[in-house]
């Protein structure tokens, strides 16, 4: 007879201890098991401190500048702050826009990076704002009497826009007053001159520099008249109808709403973001500009949203949703069928062709068509709600999902069990172009998994064994190296607890033939690739 464990997996704690299948374990703490082996994970090693940063939560790694290593970016106070980098190829600015601080902020690099960490040092509100007021428009002193006046007479008005720094291009003023004006033509009276009065820029911090006068003649569309500095008050149109410029691009670029949040990139240059019930989509490329005739309602409030290949997956508070569509006035929502919340908006990862977020009843994965529980194998309700799910940041690291949660960490493989591991965090950022996890430790940015190896502990499930046989009397462990500490229990009584120094046979005491349950623990920092004991020498391997 002969108990053998390689192949090693994380634990069930759904499974009574006798029920677990061959190698899944009844605990499974600090090791790493994506080779099959009892590998130890490595801590986290520190990179960077983060200073006077109160209480970090949010990190994200900015890619611009600073001879090619990019500055860290923290946000503190329990902040659950969403960063993207702009949609824009080539971006002069190298901008960065982001969610959850406050109303929905922007920069570039040489905004954020201003000062002396921590960073963002500075920033302006997402958005270009509409004029305060509409313009107001009037014939200048001299226009001809009506009995000299041409024929065509063109009914004018004339909106404004503002425009940032950036070249962003906000939503059109209230029209002006119509006014009758006619183009000048050859030696026709004067009549095409028209004075303007321009509005004043609302309060507030956008980074202003121009204004754009558009004008409509006789309900036509409004086409571009002149651009004048930020600063200007009157301007006077002797522009031609013929010498008009391009139509009124902005007229439904609407400001973000100032709840927005949770803010994620889809493809095609698309933003997203959301506020209470209601999903918000910018424009394609132009991040600053949100319709709000792009907006969609659901009947629950939406906890977090994620991009997956097949669409945006929306978590609420309610059932989960998928949004999909080629443009984003043209997204539609599909409710998918399972009951289960989000219950924290840290909780959600993207896994690439799915999400996971953290339910009532356990973790959920959402994408294409589908959702279920995918942990319902894995823990009861019981046992999942004493992890404090509503206290879950997780991130997406090796195809493995990292939940921290107050406690620790628990690291999941769909199919493959779960492990739990020493390690706190408060929050964390995946880098993809370094392909390294980083995370929040008391202040300071570590690195996942260069660190000193941790310490593991496998323990396998309990073997039940016919008493009154011959009775396990040798075993062979196996590892990269030595030592690695091995404990051998039966009935809860300590058989063995010995340093195992080689892959040489070892001995097992005496006297418990008459024991039914056994069971295997290993502990260490080197890398075991299997145990087996036996009731005779000739069974080990």
């Amino acid at each position: 007879m002969k108990i053998q464990h390689s192949a090693f997996r994380g634990e069930l704690p759904i499974l009574d201890a006798r029920l677990l299948p061959e190698n899944n374990a009844q605990q499974a703490r600090n090791v790493f098991l994506k080779r099959g082996t009892l590998k130890p994970e490595r801590a986290p090693l520190a990179v960077e401190s983060l200073g006077t940063v109160a209480n970090p939560s949010t990190l994200y790694r900015y890619p611009s500048g600073n001879d090619g290593e990019g500055f860290w970016l923290t946000w503190g106070l329990g902040k659950n702050v969403h960063v993207v980098k702009s949609p824009l190829a080539n971006d002069d600015f190298s901008r960065v826009y982001w969610t959850g601080d406050g109303f929905p902020k922007m920069g570039g690099i040489s905004d954020i990076t201003s000062g002396t960490p921590p960073y963002p040092g500075s920033s302006y509100r997402l958005g270009i704002p509409a004029p305060s007021s509409g313009p107001t428009a009037s014939p200048p002193e001299g226009r001809a009497p009506v009995g000299e006046r041409p024929p065509t007479v063109l009914e004018t008005s004339y909106v404004v826009t503002l425009i940032s720094n950036f070249g962003e291009e906000g939503a059109p003023s209230t029209p002006s007053n119509i006014i009758e004006r006619w183009d000048m033509v050859g030696g026709a009276p004067s009549g095409g001159q028209v004075d303007l009065l321009l509005p004043g820029i609302p309060s507030g911090s956008f980074d202003i520099v121009a204004k754009r006068i558009y004008r409509a003649e006789s309900g036509g569309i409004y086409q571009y008249v002149a651009q004048v500095s930020a600063s200007a008050s009157e301007y006077t149109d002797n522009i031609t109808s013929a010498q008009l410029g391009r139509a009124l691009p902005s007229v439904e670029w609407d400001m973000p709403d100032a709840r927005l949040k949770g803010l994620t990139a889809l493809p095609g240059g698309i933003l997203a973001g959301f506020f209470d019930n209601t999903l918000c989509f910018s424009e394609a490329y132009l991040p600053h500009a949100w319709p709000v005739a792009y907006q969609l309602a659901f009947k629950d409030n939406i906890v977090a949203i994620g991009a997956t290949s097949s669409g945006l997956i929306v978590a609420t508070q309610g059932q989960p949703y998928l949004v999909s569509g080629s443009s984003p006035e043209a997204m539609s929502p599909m409710q998918l069928d399972v009951d289960q919340p989000c219950v924290a908006a840290r909780s959600l990862a993207d896994m690439g062709e799915y999400v996971i977020y953290a339910g009532h009843e356990g973790l959920v994965a959402a994408g294409g068509r589908d959702a279920r529980v995918v942990t319902a194998e894995v823990f009861t309700k019981d046992q999942w709600q004493a992890l404090n799910p509503s206290t879950i940041h997780a991130y997406r690291y090796d195809g493995r999902y990292l939940a921290f949660y107050n406690g620790g960490c628990m690291v999941f493989t769909p199919g493959e069990g779960v492990e739990f591991l020493d390690i706190n965090a408060s929050g964390g950022y995946y880098d993809i172009a370094a392909g390294t996890l980083y995370i929040i430790q008391n202040n300071v940015i570590k690195a996942w998994g260069e660190g000193q190896l941790m310490t593991f502990t496998w323990r396998s499930r309990l073997h039940e064994v016919p008493p009154g046989g011959a009775g396990f009397t040798c075993g062979k462990l196996i590892a990269s190296q030595y030592p690695a500490r091995l404990i051998i229990r039966a009935d809860e009584n300590t058989v063995l607890d010995s340093e195992i120094a080689s892959p040489s046979m070892f001995r097992l005491p005496a006297g418990y033939t008459l024991c039914r349950d056994w069971e295997i623990e290993i502990q260490g920092t080197n890398e075991v690739q299997s145990i087996q004991i036996a009731t005779s020498p000739s069974e080990l391997i």
